[in-house]
Formats: structure tokens, sequence, C-alpha cells
């Protein structure tokens, strides 16, 4: 990052820093949100709950305790009162993770995953907060995950994996992980966050804008909220790591700009406005750094990306929650990475383009959907919740011409850890009751792969402009995959100020061709502080 860059942070930064408070963000842990979502899934509620992580300014005004998890269930109400009482607030706090697993399918093998660490939490009044996080560890994986890491480097979530041992057979790696963040809210409408962490935008399992399956990355984030609205300014300095040396000294930096404008048009259906743009920091012929076109917060970046005639990566996106009935909810996104009217009516009626010849498929037809439900308290079982959801996303989406620039940090992508050319349907029955918490998954999807060095669009780290075809082009095409993960998986909270819970469960992942199908079935134990979502159903 060049001077101009670092000072511009640098200014941020010392403008959070005027006044002070407690506005830090809750965990991003999908086990302990569901009360959330059912809380404000009543129709009184304004609260919009798409972007992610929440702040615990918003959740504390929840009354219902059953709603809550980690350390909002942790002391008494005088206890919450007498911290309140004072200005400044420091609490350190160990992180611990000790997990083992064995996979039973042949060759069957034993994998362990230990790491310690460290939380400081800092609350100077009611306005400013600041979290850092930091860990190490050492850990082997089952087969599937192996591979993965075999092939991008890195830890999927974490961060990039280091060798620990020679064995080829069954290699260790080390790894770390940090993140933190300066919170400051000056008044009830503006907060301001600059840091290094993950974002999740989104109300369902998976996301089409903006995921946390990556790693930590630095951001600049303001939120507005004013009557009815919520408006999210994201702006980050991500790293592609793509160059076949897998070198730290080849890693290049790419930016990213985001913007989310969310609106309650009633008390039960809530719309959003989503556009971002990927840009690569430099090329063989300039140095380009933070395009300062881009920190503007009020703009549309497709307008921009043609003035400054840049060959920027730029999406946008509407999504949708409806609050159906008392307990449940609809909710939805539709990812545009490449528009053109003429060529979509083409995919719907086999249009007649040229020459008298049917031409659809074309691959810039670069577009994803979601669709999901929501139900809680289901049977009118306290706690008990299900979930449904389906994603689907056109080949070649979220990439680009340059790789530089594609919508991905750290060797996975920004949205769907699938990447593209894929549809897949996720269904979820979980239960919780006070700290312990029961749930039930089942993933299916289909997906194209690439096959004897064709791109046929699942792969978004490598450049489009080695596209299969002009035309003819679908989703799932290539060597077609069939992906089944099912768990089962129990936690028990023991530790609500360090988020620390005893989990085991049972996962069972099918990965399917017309030539071959690989089963990697693993029972798993251990102690693990919550930190953030891993996923490895993909």
């Amino acid at each position: 990052m060049n001077r101009k860059n670092s000072f511009v942070l640098v200014i941020i930064f010392l403008c959070t820093c005027n006044s002070f408070s407690q506005q830090l963000n809750y965990t991003l842990s999908r086990d302990f949100l569901w009360g959330f979502d059912n809380y404000y899934n009543d129709k009184e509620q304004n609260f919009q709950t798409f972007v992610k992580p929440y702040r615990f300014s918003d959740v504390n005004q929840i009354k219902d305790s059953t709603a809550k998890f980690p350390r909002l269930l942790a002391g008494t109400k005088a206890e919450t009162e007498d911290k309140r009482k004072h200005k400044f607030l420091l609490e350190v706090y160990p992180l611990l993770t000790a997990e083992g697993s064995y996979q039973t399918s042949s060759p069957s093998r034993v994998t362990s995953d230990l790491a310690i660490g460290g939380s400081l939490i800092c609350n100077v009044g009611d306005k400013f907060s600041f979290n850092f996080k930091a860990f190490a560890g050492k850990a082997t994986y089952n087969s599937s995950m192996d591979s993965i890491i075999k092939q991008t480097h890195l830890i999927p979530g974490i961060g990039y994996a280091y060798y620990a041992n020679n064995d080829s057979l069954n290699p260790k790696y080390a790894y770390q992980y940090y993140t933190g963040y300066l919170s400051y809210m000056p008044n009830k409408i503006f907060n301001i966050q600059v840091g290094q962490d993950k974002q999740f935008w989104g109300d369902g399992y998976r996301s089409l804008f903006l995921s946390d399956v990556a790693a930590p990355y630095p951001f600049l984030k303001i939120t507005t909220n004013v009557w009815h609205f919520t408006y999210v300014n994201l702006y980050t300095i991500m790293k592609d790591v793509t160059n076949p040396t897998g070198m730290k000294s080849d890693w290049s930096n790419k930016y990213a700009s985001f913007h989310y404008l969310g609106w309650n048009v009633t008390k039960r259906l809530n719309i959003g406005f989503f556009e971002s743009v990927v840009w690569q920091g430099s090329d063989s012929s300039r140095y380009r750094g933070y395009d300062m076109n881009y920190l503007n917060p009020v703009m549309f970046f497709r307008p921009t990306e043609y003035s400054v005639g840049s060959p920027d990566n730029s999406l946008i996106g509407l999504s949708f929650k409806l609050k159906a009935f008392k307990k449940q909810q609809f909710y939805g996104q539709l990812i545009i990475d490449e528009f053109i009217l003429g060529n979509v009516k083409a995919d719907i009626e086999h249009t007649v383009l040229s020459n008298n010849v049917v031409k659809w498929g074309w691959w810039g037809n670069k577009q994803g959907v979601q669709l999901g439900f929501k139900s809680f308290d289901l049977f009118k079982i306290q706690h008990l919740n299900f979930q449904t959801e389906y994603n689907y996303v056109r080949p070649y989406t979220y990439s680009e011409g340059s790789v530089q620039s594609n919508y991905g940090h750290f060797n996975q992508p920004l949205a769907h850890p699938l990447g593209a050319n894929f549809w897949e349907e996720s269904t979820f029955l979980n239960y919780r009751i006070k700290r312990f918490f029961i749930e039930a998954k089942l993933i299916y999807a289909v997906y194209g792969a690439d096959s004897a060095g064709t791109d046929y669009g699942k792969n978004i780290f490598i450049s489009y402009t080695n596209r299969q075809s002009e035309y003819y082009n679908f989703t799932t095409q290539g060597f077609q995959t069939k992906l089944i993960t099912a768990s089962l998986r129990a936690a028990y909270v023991l530790d609500t100020q360090m988020d620390l819970k005893i989990e085991l469960g049972f996962e069972d992942r099918i990965q399917e061709t017309n030539y071959s199908k690989t089963q990697t079935p693993y029972f798993f134990i251990g102690f693990r502080t919550d930190l953030c979502n891993l996923y490895s159903d993909y």
C-alpha cells in the first residue's frame, strides 16, 4: 500500500478516536444467531438483519433472554448495570481449540486441531470499543479438506497453510488467525469501524453478495441508520495469491468497495440494493493502488467504471425478506455480473439472433439467484427451527478477464464457496435449550468442473477469456459432479465469556461423477472457542 493510501487510512483511524464506546461486534457463528432471527422476525421489529456481524448495542435491546446465547447470558442484571457505570472496561480472555476426528473410510485417518490464543476487549464510555483476537495452531485434516488445502495452499477461512511436517500422506499444517477492529458510534445514526475481520451480507446460510467464507481482510465500514433505511459503505484491501509459485513475495494487493442500501418498505417487507467493484492494485504497466473514484459513498459504480475507462469487476444485486405469518420468513438474493436483455431473452425463448441460427447460453449471462425459507418454533415447539435454501449461479459469474480482479480473496470466493456454474439445495433442522444446541444438515449440490484444461465456468480464479465457447453455455456444464454433505452435530456452551463450547458429531461427504465416487465419513469431538463459521460442505 503506498503512502497516499496509508495516509487516508490513518486519517480515518484518528477521526474514529475523538470519542469512545461499547460498540463490539457479535459473533458471526450461526449457532448463536437463530434466537435473534426469531426475535426480529416479529412484524413490530424494525431492525434490519441483512448486514452482519451485529453490534451488541443492537442485540442488547432484546428483553427475552432465551433469544440470547454467549456473553449475553453471562451475569445478572445488577452486574450488567454495574459494568455500564464504568467509563473504561478492559477484558482479556483466552482462546482455545482442541479437536480430534476419525475418518472411517479407507484409508482411515485420525486428525487433530490444537490452537491457543487470546482476545482483548476494550470499552470506553458508550461510543467506542476495541477488540483484537489472535491465535495460532497446528492441525491435520480429513482427506477431502486436505485435498483443498494442497490445491489452494490455505486453511479455508483461516489463512495461509504452512507445512509443519514432511508426511505427504497425512501432512500437518501450522496456521495463524488475526482479527481486530475499532468501532465508534458518534450518535444514533452512524457507526464507523476500521480493522481486519470478516463480513456476511444476507439472511441465509450462503450469500451471493458477500460471505464469510474467505480469510479476514482489512476494511473500513460506515453504517448509517435513518428511519427505515440502513446504508453501508465497505472499503477493503484483499490479496490475490493465484501466482503459481505460491510464494508470499508474489502475492499482490487487490481492492474492493461495496455498497448496500436496505429499506423496510412495510412492517413485513424489506428490500435491499447492492453493488460492488473489485480491481487489481497494479499490473505490468502501472501501480494503481486504491482508486479514489471509488471512495465516493453515494455513487453507482457502473457509471464511474465507464467514466474512468477501467476494466474493473462490478456487480449489482437485489435482496428481499418477507416476514410471513408469525413465525416464518422468505428471503432471497439476485446477483448480476453481466446483463444484456437480448441475450437473456434468447436463453428463455431460444431467440434467433443472427443468420437464422438459434443462439442461446451466451457466456456473459452471468447471474445468480438465492431463494430461502425459515420457520421458527416449528410445530409450536419453542426453539425448534427449520431452514431450506436454494442457490443457483451461472457459469463464469464472479470471474474477470484479469485474474487479479476476480471476486475472491486469498484463493477463496467472496460469495458462495462453490464459485459459479452450480446449483445447490441446503436444509437445516436445529433445536436449542439454554446452552445446548443440536443441528441436522443436508446439502445437495451439482456443479460443472473443468475438464482437460477447458474452462467451463466454475473456477472464478482463472480468466474468462479461456471460456469453452461464446454460446450454448448452461449451468453445471463440464465435468458434472454431485456433492452431498450430511451431518449431525451437538454443542454445549461451557463458558459464555469465552464463547467456549464442547462439540461432537458426524459428517459424511460424498462426491460423485459418472466415473468415480469418493466418500469421506468422519466423527469429531472437541473444544472450540466460537470465533467464526468454518465451512467444509463444498
